[in-house]
Formats: structure tokens, C-alpha cells, sequence
């Protein structure tokens, strides 16, 4: 039977398991359609970028409905906002999801058993838990994005220096334990520290296309993980 895992917490704990359906719902993609008089059809412009997408996963409890619908919607409801959806169809990819749905179950015979559907708002993107780990780069690296989608990587530094990405040069002038330099919001910090100020960008925050080129200089130690992505 197919389980999913909502910030940690396995739905077979609540002996709750889904169909094996609905997770594969493609995303949207974002575009603008202008009409332009004296010319036929339509102008396409794409926004570059896709937007996000429910999903309605249908569930159900076998036994003691009762005792596991109450634990599953005790803890489905007291999650605030987007966290870490997993589906055992999926194990090497995660979602961003935010759980949005009224529950209206339907019980058989005494609350034996019963089936129900579960709303998310989920993030178009299917995150690769590969990339998640940590690359380290000492000197010069290259590295291959195993995706069709550019990715923007989270890098750890340790100490001040350099690290270009391909036509992308990120210089940190000061830090006294280890920073943070997030590439997707553009942000920068040391623990409570908000490092933007310290942080130069000649090219832009990096995105990490097809074939990657990274030189590191200065840093006592430097850490990207590339947060690779799919539909």
C-alpha cells in the first residue's frame, strides 16, 4: 500500500494510505496571451515560471476509523503552512505542499473503515532529494545538472573569499563562523547576522544550468547543494 509523509510524520502511524493517484498532476505553465488588432491567433509570453497546483489525494482507513480519522485530522490541522510532502511512488523526490482541504469522509458499517480526499497546495516544483547533498569545492569544480530546469543552489561558506558559477562571481568580505548564501531569495546571513551588506554580486545571484563551471578562492571551506528540480 502507498504511504505519504507530511513534514516527517508517516501516514501508516495514522494506517492511513492513498490510491496511488493525484500526486502526478502537472503544473501549470504561466503565460500571457496578447491579441494585436489587424493580426491573426495570438502573441504568446511566457511569465517563466509555472504556477502552483492543488491536488486532491484520495485516502482511506481500513480498521478503527474512528481512533486513526481523529489522530490524522488532529495532526493534518495543526500544520501551519507549506511543509515537506513525501509519496512512497516518489521516494527519491519531495513537494512543497500546504494542507487546505474540509475533510467530508465516507465510513462503512460501525466507523470500521471509512475513505476520504485530502486537499494540498503544492509548489509546481518536485524537489530531488539528491539534491540535497551537500557538493564540496575546494578549487574548481564542474558539475552536471541531471534536470531539464535551472536551479538556484544554497551555498555554505566557511571564512571570507570567492566562488564564480559559471558567468556569476560572489565575493563575502566578512564572517566569523559559517554564512549562508541563498541563490533563489537572493539572501545572505551568519546565524542571526544579516550578511547582504557584506556580500558583492558581479553577474548576478548563480543559476545552475546544464554544465556548471565553479571556482572557489579564499573560503576555509565552501558547500553547495544544488537543489535540483523536476515536474
Amino acid at each position: 500500500m502507498d504511504v505519504l509523509t507530511f513534514n516527517g510524520q508517516s501516514f501508516a502511524d495514522f494506517h492511513t494510505f492513498w490510491d496511488g493517484k493525484d500526486l502526478f498532476v502537472t503544473p501549470e505553465k504561466d503565460v500571457t496571451f496578447y491579441e494585436i488588432p489587424g493580426r491573426n491567433g495570438e502573441v504568446s509570453v511566457s511569465n517563466d515560471r509555472f504556477k502552483a497546483k492543488e491536488i486532491s489525494i484520495n485516502c482511506f482507513i481500513k480498521n478503527d476509523f474512528r481512533k486513526y480519522y481523529a489522530a490524522l485530522i488532529n495532526f493534518l490541522y495543526s500544520q501551519e503552512g507549506y511543509g515537506r510532502l513525501e509519496n512512497s511512488k516518489e521516494p527519491d523526490i519531495y513537494q512543497k505542499a500546504c494542507f487546505v482541504s474540509q475533510i467530508e469522509p465516507n465510513t462503512g458499517a460501525f466507523l470500521k473503515y471509512g475513505d476520504f480526499t485530502l486537499t494540498f497546495k503544492v509548489y509546481p516544483q518536485k524537489w530531488l532529494k539528491l539534491g540535497e547533498n551537500a557538493i564540496q569545492i575546494s578549487n574548481t569544480k564542474s558539475i552536471l545538472n541531471p534536470t531539464s530546469f535551472d536551479a538556484f543552489p544554497l551555498i555554505e561558506v566557511v571564512g571570507t573569499g570567492s566562488i564564480t558559477i559559471n558567468s556569476s562571481v560572489l565575493t563575502l568580505s566578512q564572517n566569523t563562523s559559517t554564512t549562508f548564501i541563498d541563490c533563489e531569495i537572493e539572501d545572505c546571513w551568519e546565524d542571526s547576522i544579516n550578511r547582504n551588506g557584506d556580500l558583492s554580486v558581479v553577474g548576478g545571484f548563480p543559476v545552475l544550468t546544464a554544465t556548471n563551471n565553479i571556482t572557489v578562492s579564499g573560503f576555509t571551506s565552501c558547500k553547495l547543494y544544488p537543489r535540483w528540480w523536476r515536474l
